[in-house]
């Protein structure tokens, strides 16, 4: 049960390293770094790789041991429509079917302000913005689909992120507006503009997020 417990840590470590970007993409690890740098054993840090791997965060290559997963346009851009043809039609149908119990909770999750210049501050909603959203695909009664936004939230999170620090949603403030529509749109029982504002705080946030990818990469150097 300890090395268990132990590989569960490892993995929320190591997957906060990720997602905040302590380990950047295309970086190189071996699980003898991971020991060395974190303070796990070798077995938990081993355990944790292989749920980073199915989660799709890292990649085992031959020579190299394992490699933070890239991040690229075309990633982003997939993500995104296939979020665009799921959540809308998850929030309409949430709204028939939500628990009032379930739906408070989602609301306090949205409820707290947002630091914009406070790191911790922009952590605490990325959390409260993917369990808004999971929680929504859940409530739709489709379970495929729930598992389904779940991975594509957790392939996102590190552009969500960088778009976030950017300044994306008005550094998330204009993001935790939208979901609070969302939520009462779910509440009053309109699945129709719950689906509509569902939609369009998607498709605002991915315009945002790929401009601030595009940015970025005008700054990257260029070889030869």
């Amino acid at each position: 049960m300890k090395g268990a417990t132990s590989g569960a840590a490892a993995y929320e470590r190591l997957r906060g390293a990720i997602v905040r970007l302590e380990l950047a993409p295309g970086a190189a690890v071996s699980e003898a770094q991971l020991v060395a740098a974190f303070g796990y054993s070798k077995a938990a840090v081993r355990a944790a790789l292989a749920r980073l791997r199915a989660d799709g965060l890292v990649v085992a290559e031959p020579r190299r041991g394992h490699v933070v997963a890239s991040l690229t346009m075309r990633d982003v851009l997939e993500i995104y429509e296939l979020r665009l043809l799921l959540e809308p039609p998850a929030a309409e149908a949430a709204a028939a079917r939500i628990d009032g119990g379930e739906l408070a909770r989602l609301q306090a999750l949205a409820d707290p302000a947002i630091e914009v210049d406070d790191p911790e501050s922009l952590e605490r909603f990325m959390s409260a913005n993917r369990a808004i959203h999971l929680a929504i695909a859940e409530a739709a009664g489709n379970r495929r689909t729930a598992r389904i936004v779940e991975r594509l939230l957790d392939e996102s999170e590190r552009a969500r992120m960088v778009a976030l620090r950017a300044g994306a949603a008005s550094g998330g403030v204009r993001a935790r507006a939208e979901l609070q529509h969302v939520l009462a749109a779910v509440e009053r029982g309109d699945g129709s503009r719950a689906a509509e504002l569902m939609a369009g705080a998607i498709r605002s946030f991915r315009d945002e997020l790929v401009e601030s990818l595009r940015r970025a990469a005008l700054d990257v150097p260029l070889s030869g």
